[in-house]
């Protein structure tokens, strides 16, 4: 089971269990296009879109995964569904995605997996890391030393 440790540290102002505080689970992400639809654009002698790198955020409130919108659009993605996505602003209907995640730097396997396409407006933050991915995984959320481990 490979296991991912995250200590946050040299932050000349704030302490480790400060940064987990303010700035949540984080992990480096890329976003890509489908296996699939690489093997298809590539027999085609078609270009790759370029990967989209960013943050994701582990968030334990989401239900599923999520992903910028505009990060799906950018890789010329096409709709697989749709999904009615609840938060504090009311219900909205979405569009879902299979696009492939990976974790650089983690010993986490890269995952093609459904996404929804949201509008997260987070700068370097792209990607939600919800339920159902959480749900194949260990979390451990350790507050007072300022680290988290999640394990698959």
């Amino acid at each position: 089971m490979p296991v991912h440790n995250v200590h946050p540290y040299n932050h000349p102002t704030a302490a480790a269990p400060d940064l987990l505080q303010i700035f949540g689970l984080l992990l480096s992400v890329e976003v890509s296009i489908p296996q699939s639809l690489a093997n298809a654009l590539s027999n085609a002698a078609m270009p790759l879109p370029n990967i989209v790198t960013g943050n994701a955020l582990v968030d334990t409130g989401a239900s599923c995964c999520c992903v910028e919108e505009s990060s799906l659009q950018s890789l010329q993605l096409r709709a697989i569904g749709q999904a009615t996505m609840s938060s504090p602003n009311g219900n909205r209907v979405q569009n879902v995605y299979l696009a492939k995640l990976s974790f650089p730097g983690t010993p986490i396997p890269a995952l093609e997996i459904p996404v929804v396409g949201v509008q997260l407006n987070q700068g370097k933050t792209i990607a939600l890391i919800g339920r159902d991915l959480l749900r194949h995984c260990v979390l451990i959320y350790n507050g007072p030393m300022g680290s988290y481990t999640l394990s698959f």
